[in-house]
């Protein structure tokens, strides 16, 4: 099968559905073991980590949900605790990769009892000040008068510098993610994706005394090579948390689980132990 019948397969095998609050949200769920709740990156589909899902799914509970075009932070908690509601889910370990891993930092500060470890992968400290608001809101208005084309095209384009594939994979992949782009995203997801980080910012969850008394393990894994990634993340992220456990990915990229699924999940069963 081809990356994007993968992803079909995958979303008709553990796919779900949760109306809150009027919005319709899915979700998959598969797997059996320890719970996970894994928030997936700018893309907003969680189904393009289907290899590294399936994976994870042979030892825990993999529950991944997909971003609609919401605008506030506080939908996206709505949606978070009734899912995991709905799938009886107490205590889990929160991960994140990317724009996920500063919705897990914020959801962790608002779910520190329940929240047992934090794993946040290629993603940086979310304790943005509100001199970031700005920033945020010039992109929902960039968003908002370009043609809807050219607003996912500026969106992939800049993804597309930072996500790293497996060569023999690349073209497939690169039509996949393209393909999401194009048939499943619109101009409310590119501005949603900013929105709800201005929310938060908003907001200011993401304090060190949010987590004062959380006594759970973070782990960071990060890689070499990306982009992203700065050396200033980590003295960030202990002033933050107060505690953060390094986990390098070596050179996979920003998007380690679509380069190397198979090395991914070794290291975050490492993670887990």
């Amino acid at each position: 099968m081809t990356v994007l019948e993968q992803m079909k397969d995958f979303t008709h095998r553990y796919g779900k559905e949760i109306v809150v609050d009027d919005t319709s949200w899915r979700y998959y769920h598969l797997g059996t073991g320890p719970p996970i709740l894994w928030l997936t990156g700018g893309l907003r589909r969680a189904a393009l980590g289907f290899a590294f899902m399936e994976r994870l799914a042979v030892r825990h509970t993999v529950i991944a949900p997909d971003y609609p075009p919401v605008q506030t932070f506080g939908e996206f908690i709505a949606a978070f605790n009734a899912i995991l509601q709905r799938e009886g889910v107490n205590t889990f370990v929160l991960g994140g990769q990317s724009y996920g891993g500063m919705l897990a930092q914020a959801y962790l500060a608002l779910k520190t009892s329940a929240v047992e470890r934090l794993i946040l992968s290629s993603t940086g400290p979310a304790d943005y000040g509100k001199a970031w608001l700005p920033v945020e809101y010039a992109f929902i208005g960039l968003a908002r008068l370009l043609p809807e084309k050219s607003v996912k095209n500026l969106l992939l384009s800049g993804l597309l510098k930072v996500i790293t594939l497996p060569e023999a994979e690349r073209l497939e992949w690169q039509e996949a993610i393209n393909a999401v782009m194009q048939a499943e995203l619109s101009r409310a997801d590119v501005i949603s994706h900013f929105a709800v980080a201005a929310d938060l910012i908003r907001r200011g969850l993401v304090t060190p005394a949010a987590y004062r008394n959380w006594t759970g393990r973070v782990i960071v894994l990060s890689a070499e090579n990306d982009l992203t990634q700065s050396k200033k993340d980590f003295p960030r992220y202990e002033k933050l948390l107060g505690r953060v456990e390094a986990v390098s990915l070596g050179g996979m990229g920003h998007t380690a689980a679509l380069y190397n699924p198979d090395q991914y999940v070794e290291l975050l069963e490492g993670a887990l132990i």
